[in-house]
C-alpha cells in the first residue's frame, strides 16, 4: 500500500509541474496577445484553449488520484 501512494505522490508532483508549465505557457500566449493582428489573435486563442484543456485535464487527474479509483493502475501485480 505504502509502494502505491508513494507512486501516486510522484505522479501527483508531475502532474503539478505540468500545471505550472501550462500556466506559464498560457501567460505568455495571454501577453502575445496585445499588439497581435487578427490571423496571429486567431492562432494564439487555438493555443490559449488547447493549453487551457491540458491544464483543466491535469488537475482533474490529480483529483482523480486523491479517491481509490485508480489505486489497482499503482499495484505491482
Amino acid at each position: 500500500m505504502a509502494a502505491s501512494s508513494e507512486k501516486k505522490r510522484i505522479v501527483e508532483d508531475f502532474l503539478k509541474r505540468c500545471i505550472d508549465y501550462s500556466n506559464n505557457k498560457l501567460r505568455g500566449y495571454r501577453e502575445a496577445l496585445d499588439g497581435a493582428d487578427s490571423e496571429q489573435e486567431l492562432a494564439l486563442q487555438d493555443k490559449i484553449s488547447h493549453w487551457t484543456a491540458y491544464r483543466f485535464f491535469n488537475e482533474y487527474a490529480i483529483e482523480e488520484l486523491k479517491g481509490a479509483e485508480l489505486d489497482d493502475w499503482f499495484d505491482d501485480d
